[in-house]
């Protein structure tokens, strides 16, 4: 049966990818294009294709079946080489769909007959075949012997020319014969394949074959390489059989990887070690303390924080920083040159020492000055002649199996109570102190949680004339910590500064507080820790509690703390300032009574201030007496537990 002529009708190349999906005979030669190899170009499948198309959807519309367009299709598919294992699939994969508009009966006769006559025609094709193929056999066997002889020629000389070493052994382990490669790979410019490797890496070699019993495998071997430098290679061993599939050579493929070897402990040493300094890190050596902790005797932690590197940073440069904290590790290593110990760097100007102790490791105290005195030397950076403290924390323990993480925490929270006394100081662990550090730390961690969950109320006290006659409430925080108890408004304001949370804590006790005073008509006094009293948010922080509540500026009473007049004078003057502009009442808490504060009050036109508990002296509580009426002279109310005052907060 002959092809259909192609059909002029047929649809043509796309103009769009739209259209391009949308033509069967296009996406019906890809599928058959890409499904086996055939003589025919693409232009010519596609030209046969839309004539065979055009024939299978007339004969869907026709009125009698006739299945010779169907089967003269599978034929065509047969004759065009289009036999791969998905031809047929495809196609009736493909025309099911595009011929689902039609009679579901006559579509299913259309494919069938497709499938009887590709079945018919590749039953033919392959009786013909097997005509062919057994006069082609004695073709093939001499064709065989050429390529068998060819195939020996392709292998010498890529076994004389190959970049690789090659080694071919008996089944003895014994070498056969080796490729130049691995002559020049081993360093051994001629002589006698036997001798290329040393008896214990032939041992190696032998161990690997026994292990992989007859598979392939690949190992990693040191050899002895040119001038006995180590030759770190990647070794493929593999199993030549004969024609009854019996072991007959082994075959060993050696490939240089020493430079791969080398990046690779480069590469390791630099994720273990301190890149500025050639320290290790402190991945590298918490591992190092867990495994001191688990040997016998004690051990000695030293935690060091390198004072003035942020100082020497912004002064005269991160180079000069860094040259900075370089000289601290070589120091720091010559300090405790004597001794089992390892020095590391883990953090940015945070080091570590750690002493295996022996019996002539000196006592805590004098490994500080050792270390002191070697750091206090002044180091010449930019021409300018530095000095170097650093706080030390330090732990002496001889427990077994300790935790490693447990001991570096001890040693640090150390470190920060020495420095708690000011720079260049050291301490040693002390365990009382440090679980109770811990229990004010952890009570201090768990305020973000509880302001969240409400568990931090406000209480309103009166604050009264000494009459008696109601003036004010004081807003005042409390916090009923589970565990821990009750936390007043002073410990409360400390633990938010600590965080760092003082901003969120402090808007929402002003939010609170002004509403309280606008619905009971009464002016409220809150009182600021020093964070908030210098911080430039206030002033706005206030306007949006006023607005909020609807509170008048004059009925809120600021108490800020007056230590801010020292830590930052700027911004808590800037502040007083703002505030009055505002018509709020602002007091100092915590007065002192200090030149700053008293100028201050006159400055400000303050309404007032709270006097500190004074020290129990007689001449403290004189010239306390003598300052009453000076400030109450300034028209400043004197609020607090002191004679003359003309205030009080019953707490």
């Amino acid at each position: 049966m002959t092809d259909p002529a192609p059909d002029p009708r047929a649809p043509g190349a796309p103009p769009g990818a739209g259209a391009a999906r949308a033509d069967p005979v296009g996406r019906w030669t890809r599928a058959l294009v890409d499904s086996a190899c055939t003589p025919l170009s693409r232009a010519e499948v596609r030209a046969r294709l839309a004539g065979h198309w055009a024939a299978l959807t007339a004969l869907v519309d026709a009125p009698a079946f006739r299945p010779d367009a169907a089967t003269a299709l599978g034929e065509w598919l047969v004759r065009a080489n289009f036999t791969g294992p998905d031809s047929l699939r495809r196609t009736v994969g493909l025309l099911g769909p595009a011929l689902a508009g039609a009679d579901p009966v006559r579509v299913a006769q259309v494919l069938g007959a497709v499938a009887a006559g590709y079945a018919n025609a590749l039953r033919a094709k392959v009786f013909t075949e097997q005509d062919e193929v057994h006069g082609a056999l004695l073709l093939t066997l001499e064709r065989t012997r050429r390529e068998l002889h060819d195939s020996e020629a392709r292998f010498r000389q890529v076994f004389t020319n190959s970049g690789v070493g090659i080694a071919i052994f008996d089944l003895a382990g014994e070498v056969v014969e080796a490729n130049p490669a691995l002559v020049r790979m081993l360093g051994h410019a001629g002589g006698d394949a036997a001798e290329l490797f040393a008896p214990a890496e032939l041992a190696a070699l032998r161990a690997a074959w026994t292990a992989a019993d007859g598979a392939d495998t690949r190992v990693e071997q040191q050899f002895a390489g040119a001038l006995d430098d180590p030759l770190w290679t990647t070794v493929a061993l593999s199993v030549v059989r004969d024609a009854e599939d019996r072991p007959k050579y082994h075959v060993a493929v050696v490939e240089d990887v020493t430079e791969q070897r080398v990046l690779r402990d480069y590469l390791r040493h630099q994720a273990l070690h301190d890149v500025l300094t050639g320290l290790p890190n402190r991945q590298s050596f918490l591992p190092d303390l867990e495994r001191a902790l688990g040997r016998p005797g004690s051990i000695t932690l030293c935690y060091l924080d390198v004072d003035s590197v942020a100082i020497v940073n912004d002064g005269i440069g991160y180079e000069a920083g860094d040259e900075m904290l370089r000289v601290v590790a070589r120091r720091l290593t010559a300090a405790v040159a004597g001794e089992d110990a390892t020095v590391a760097r883990i953090g940015g100007d945070e080091f570590v020492v750690l002493i295996e102790d022996s019996p002539t490791t000196p006592t805590i105290s004098a490994l500080a000055e050792a270390i002191d005195r070697e750091l206090s030397e002044p180091v010449y950076l930019s021409g300018r002649g530095v000095g170097i403290t650093a706080g030390m924390g330090f732990v002496r323990t001889s427990a077994r199996d300790g935790d490693a993480m447990s001991l570096l925490r001890q040693a640090h929270s150390t470190l920060r109570r020495a420095e708690s006394g000011g720079k260049g100081q050291w301490g040693i662990y002390d365990a009382g102190q440090d679980a109770r550090d811990r229990g004010r730390l952890a009570q201090i961690a768990a305020m973000p949680g509880a302001l969240e969950n409400g568990e931090i109320a406000i209480d309103y006290r009166p604050v009264r004339r000494p009459g008696g006659d109601l003036v004010a409430v004081a807003a005042r925080l409390r916090w009923d910590e589970p565990e821990f108890g009750v936390v007043g408004h002073e410990e409360c304001l400390d633990f938010a500064d600590a965080l760092g949370l003082s901003g969120h804590l402090g808007e929402w006790l002003l939010d609170e507080a002004c509403a309280f005073a606008a619905a009971e008509d009464v002016p409220v006094v809150v009182r600021l820790s020093a964070d908030q009293s210098r911080d430039p948010d206030l002033a706005a922080a206030v306007g949006t509690a006023l607005r909020s509540s609807g509170l008048a500026a004059p009925g809120l009473w600021l108490r800020l703390d007056s230590r801010c007049l020292e830590d930052g004078p700027d911004a808590a003057e800037d502040n007083l300032a703002t505030l009055a502009d505002m018509g709020v009442r602002r007091l100092l808490h915590g007065f002192d009574c200090g030149l700053r504060e008293l100028s201050a009050v006159r400055r400000h036109d303050l309404h007032g201030v709270e006097l500190a508990p004074p020290p129990d002296d007689p001449l403290a509580g004189e010239a306390l007496r003598l300052l009453v009426p000076l400030l109450r002279a300034t028209g400043a109310l004197v609020v607090g537990d002191v004679p003359g005052a003309d205030l009080a907060v019953q707490w």
